[in-house]
């Protein structure tokens, strides 16, 4: 039995298992057409392994860009803002864990927020839907007392700034680093239920 030439550039052999085109095809066609070309299902192998790789990468960027602007803040005598920002950070790594949205999504979010959070009430003529989930989460905490409101939207303003300088040139830059940097939580193991 001879091997088979890869059907997209029919110059390498195949040596993959393509779900899209159920057929061989080549390691640099998969990882140049996988998910551009090519209607990869979600649980493709190399498409999961390879976007784990990419989210472990842009979380490094990620964790060495942070370093450098809780770095800018601590020199301007603001980091009382850090914890505030972490809040908001890992609140949005649970959403996108949930919901596909873009670094745009984010900074719309960011700033309808910090509105929602001023002192002046504004109407809002239209609400984001990322910004709408962060405020449901995140409001309560502020009416509790967990969260000063002030702090919350200044870290919105901060956090809506930093995205702006981070994602330049890639319009999930941030997005794919807070999900490299907040895996999914695993859920509980609740053990084996044995019934009679």
């Amino acid at each position: 039995m001879s091997a088979e030439r890869c059907p997209l550039c029919g110059q390498r052999l195949g040596e993959r298992r393509c779900p899209a085109l159920d057929a061989l095809i080549c390691s640099t066609c998969c990882g140049t057409h996988r998910g551009k070309a090519l209607g990869c299902p979600t649980g493709c192998t190399y498409l999961v392994a390879a976007e784990r790789r990419r989210r472990e990468r842009k979380a490094r960027e990620l964790a060495q860009a942070w370093q450098e602007y809780e770095e800018a803040l601590a020199r301007r005598g603001m980091e009382g803002l850090l914890p505030h920002l972490e809040v908001l950070k890992y609140a949005l790594a649970q959403l996108l864990h949930r919901y596909p949205f873009q670094d745009a999504d984010v900074a719309a979010a960011l700033g309808y927020l910090a509105r929602r959070l001023s002192p002046i009430e504004l109407v809002e003529p239209y609400v984001p839907k990322l910004g709408e989930l962060l405020e449901r989460g995140l409001l309560p905490l502020v009416r509790e007392g967990r969260l000063h409101p002030q702090g919350l939207r200044e870290a919105c303003e901060g956090l809506a700034a930093f995205l702006d300088h981070f994602s330049r040139k890639e319009p999930d830059r941030f997005v794919t680093a807070l999900l490299g940097t907040y895996p999914p939580e695993e859920p509980e193991d609740s053990g084996i239920i044995l019934r009679p």
